[in-house]
């Protein structure tokens, strides 16, 4: 108890050093935009992210409030470094406590090294383990989150899903259901992005990114998929090791059929890079948690026509519920014709 104690205390202090280490050193973006000394390319980014913000507000219906008005410059790729993890015969993510978000299903870092220290120790115990990049966090209020140079480059398209991502975290947050957040935000980005290139007259971009949104529907449906036949397969009465056996061919046909994808369409080369990398219960999980409940989200939008008001104030209902009881009203939503 004592060593789990200590790792505590080490975790919440590499995360407030982090923290201030994102506060320090922030500049306005207003005068930013000003300062002959800053790169075009930056201003402009940074012009883009302020239309985003406005555009956030006035036609997607939530307030950015403070966010997004300054920049900060880490130096670095991405602002954490978070960890996943899954016991091996098991599709359901481990989870830590936390004092703000409550029970969540990663644990994030402000140094790689940190996290792969900690992802090594939890494969030593043999989880199935899933590290990966973030460049943006929403800290939900507890402070004004900056732009930073992790995402700032990004495409307008990109850019604008992030921040809609973001402050969808910022507009509604249900402690303890991290699928029902980032299904949330997935889904409410995704339409802030549609309505953005919608309003913006960029045709030709807004049909690139609904096939981009069909190519992820396929991805993730294959891996939804894949999931699923692994949750079966943990409920059998096999031997542990015919289980890993079958659990690798499952695996293997999930890669397989990604490249056939790849094969018949070129623009999937995304998800054959993807299939060449290690997969495992944590990155499947990882997954679902950003996804699996989209298609909720998506049916609310669409029994309230578009109005995203409406849209909200029935999310916003949903999440009031008790945990089973949202589930069970979830499930029944995506039944429905």
């Amino acid at each position: 108890m004592a060593g789990t104690g200590c790792q505590t205390l080490t975790y919440y202090s590499q995360a407030a050093k982090g923290q201030a280490q994102v506060l320090l050193g922030q500049k306005r973006i207003s005068g930013m935009v000003r300062d002959p000394e800053v790169p075009q390319k930056l201003k402009d980014q940074l012009k883009l992210v302020l239309e985003l913000r406005e555009f956030s507000r006035n036609e997607l219906k939530m307030n950015p409030e403070g966010n997004y008005l300054k920049y900060r410059d880490l130096n670095r790729k991405y602002v954490l470094w978070v960890v996943y993890a899954a016991p091996p015969l098991s599709v359901k993510l481990k989870t830590w406590w936390y004092p703000i978000a409550g029970k969540f299903t990663s644990r994030g870092f402000f140094k790689k090294t940190d996290a792969r220290n900690f992802a090594d120790g939890l494969q030593k115990a043999g989880m199935d383990v899933y590290v990966g990049g973030a460049p943006a966090y929403s800290t939900l209020g507890w402070f004004d989150d900056p732009v930073l140079n992790t995402f700032v480059n990004y495409p307008e398209t990109d850019l604008a899903e992030l921040i809609f991502h973001e402050l969808a975290h910022h507009h509604l947050f249900v402690n303890g259901d991290a699928t029902f957040n980032e299904s949330f935000a997935t889904a409410t980005a995704r339409v802030g992005v549609q309505r953005w290139l919608r309003a913006k007259g960029k045709t030709e971009a807004e049909s690139r990114y609904h096939a981009e949104c069909k190519r992820e529907k396929s991805f993730v449906g294959l891996v939804l998929k894949t999931r699923a036949a692994l949750g079966k397969l943990y409920q059998t009465d096999l031997s542990i090791d015919a289980m890993r056996k079958r659990k690798a061919s499952i695996l293997q046909e999930l890669k397989t059929q990604l490249l056939a994808l790849h094969a018949k369409d070129p623009e999937y080369s995304g998800l054959a890079r993807w299939a060449e990398r290690p997969i495992n219960n944590a990155n499947l999980a990882a997954i679902a948690v950003y996804y699996r409940q989209v298609p909720v989200f998506e049916r609310l939008l669409k029994n309230n026509d578009g109005n995203l008001e409406k849209y909200f104030a029935e999310v916003k209902s949903l999440s009031k519920l008790a945990k089973e009881e949202r589930i069970r009203r979830m499930e029944s939503l995506v039944r429905e014709k």
